[in-house]
């Protein structure tokens, strides 16, 4: 056993130093795999700040009422009626001045504010259905619609809906990209291994010829196809955290505009170790039907 594990280790060894033999063409090779593999990880990376924006929406039910122009005494009654309905849980009254006051602190509003004579802004009234569900919410936006003081109901969820959407959007575009860059990556080594054990004929000929069977051959391969694999996915980790380091500010930006701290967080260790191992798997597996297919086929003259 010992033996066996110290042959796996040199043979190992001596697969990476002959990567480094030939650094240019083998460099090209792993910049190929590690931008193939890049897009399918950066469109995991979103996909996953997308599901957490997601799960960050603790009010997926709130409507927001909005009133027609009255005066302050009456649409505040309104809302304190509001709070005796048995289908409703929450009520916050926002008058038009705490309106304006709220569109000043947002970035970007302050000098757009200031240049208004008037104040446009209508009363506004925060509900949630005291069932916390999308049936509950849907039938109490239609109630409040049928109010007379009632201008406009607008439903919250509706955007988490839209968000949904664009979220199982990317993750669909992330598993099929994925299946074509995991597919590009199995050809790639597999026809870089290819090239290698023709290159290599004469000298797997007599290998052959000494008693060399065909798996100590392939050993060798298998240890290049699972290096340059290796490399390639480390590589596509650090493109993919360069990317998010370059869209975070820009997140950051936006998630102001909304109120929020939210910034774009890259692949935890774990979610690089599965990309490193999974990587590794392909490569294995395009040197074995690569290579291992020829060198069935070479014979010693």
């Amino acid at each position: 056993m010992a033996s066996y594990l110290s042959l796996h280790k040199q043979q190992g060894s001596q697969a990476l130093r002959d990567l480094f033999s030939r650094p240019l063409g083998n460099l090209l090779t792993v910049l190929v795999l590690g931008f193939s593999l890049a897009l399918p990880t950066t469109l995991f990376m979103l996909a996953k700040n997308v599901i957490a924006v997601t799960n960050e929406w603790n009010s997926p039910n709130q409507l927001t009422v909005y009133l027609k122009k009255m005066p302050n005494s009456r649409a505040q009654a309104f809302g304190e009626s509001l709070k005796n309905r048995d289908d409703i849980g929450f009520v916050q009254y926002i008058s038009p001045e705490e309106g304006l006051i709220q569109f000043r602190q947002i970035q970007g509003f302050e000098q757009a504010v200031n240049l208004l004579d008037e104040n446009p802004l209508p009363a506004v009234i925060v509900v949630r259905p005291a069932l916390d569900n999308a049936d509950s919410a849907t039938g109490l936006a239609a109630d409040l619609r049928l109010e007379s003081l009632v201008d406009e109901v607008r439903l919250d969820s509706d955007w988490l809906l839209r968000l949904s959407a664009i979220e199982s959007l990317v993750i669909r575009l992330s598993f099929v990209f994925s299946g074509l860059m995991l597919m590009a990556v199995f050809l790639i080594i597999g026809n870089t291994l290819r090239l290698q054990v023709l290159n290599q004929k004469q000298e797997i000929q007599v290998m052959k010829l000494v008693g060399a069977t065909d798996s100590y051959i392939l050993r060798p391969y298998l240890y290049t196809g699972v290096w340059l694999a290796f490399a390639g996915a480390i590589l596509a980790w650090i493109v993919t955290f360069f990317i998010g380091v370059l869209l975070d500010s820009a997140v950051l930006k936006l998630a102001g505009l909304y109120n929020s701290a939210f910034h774009l967080t890259s692949l935890r260790m774990d979610e690089v170790l599965i990309l490193c191992m999974g990587a590794s798997l392909f490569g294995h597996l395009a040197a074995r039907l690569a290579a291992g297919k020829h060198l069935k086929e070479i014979e010693p003259v």
